[in-house]
């Protein structure tokens, strides 16, 4: 409760400069620029007209948005813990004037408030690491309709990162990173998100175990050696259960 309390209130502060700040943080550890990363998820990210597509951690509704763009006629809900990010989102859809298939919800994406198979397709970026990954994959999972499928893109854990002391030591560093850059929130609420961090192994075991086939793990290019690539990941829920014929 106290590490989504910080989130709530590091990303409530940071809601009204939240892509100029993530597109200058990309930029210097991955070499990408928010929009583009953004738009790589988007562009290998298949959907069909008519799907309803559940957007989560929308923030400030950057998938909705480029998704209605791209024309791809469908709905989106978009759904997110901070009730700032996603005035601010609701503010820019309107300006933009394609508020009419966008619906956005107040919520917890690891307790969502949606019905059994309730959506086609479940997306996700830059955002699994500020939670527990294995409660979402469940909520993602039972809110997906049979045949559904999960696209998302965030940060990449290399398997130093899983070994305790290195994993102390990563938190200490992005601490003190953060508190320099922005404060003591932002820092807590990014310090704490190391431990949710995945590997490639470790998100292909944790989708598996939950019930997600067709899984494809891709390394995203990183412009620094030592930052772990970023990763773009596909998965469909079957569309029977094991036993079922």
């Amino acid at each position: 409760m106290e590490e989504k309390t910080t989130i709530k209130e590091a990303f409530t502060e940071l809601a009204p400069r939240y892509e100029k700040v993530v597109d200058k943080e990309l930029q210097k550890f991955w070499g990408w620029s928010y929009e583009n990363f953004i738009e790589s998820l988007i562009l290998n990210t298949k959907t069909i007209p008519g799907e309803h597509i559940l957007d989560i951690a929308t923030g400030t509704c950057l998938i909705p948005r480029r998704l209605i763009e791209n024309k791809r006629q469908v709905m989106i809900t978009g759904i997110d813990i901070t009730h700032a990010m996603l005035k601010h989102g609701k503010d820019k859809i309107i300006k933009s004037g394609m508020d009419s298939n966008i619906y956005l919800a107040t919520g917890d994406a690891m307790l969502m408030p949606f019905k059994r198979n309730s959506f086609e397709l479940a997306m996700c970026g830059l955002a699994t690491h500020h939670m527990n990954v294995s409660k979402l994959l469940g909520e993602v999972y039972r809110v997906l309709k049979p045949d559904g499928r999960f696209s998302l893109a965030d940060v990449g854990g290399s398997s130093l990162w899983r070994k305790p002391i290195a994993s102390f030591f990563i938190k200490i560093l992005a601490y003190i990173y953060f508190l320099i850059t922005e404060n003591k929130d932002r820092a807590w609420a990014e310090a704490t998100a190391v431990a949710n961090v995945q590997t490639t192994d470790s998100w292909f075991e944790k989708l598996t175990k939950v019930g997600f086939t067709n899984i494809e793990i891709e390394k995203l290019p990183s412009k620094s050696f030592w930052v772990p690539d970023p990763l773009l990941i596909q998965a469909t829920k079957p569309k029977y259960f094991p036993g079922e014929e």
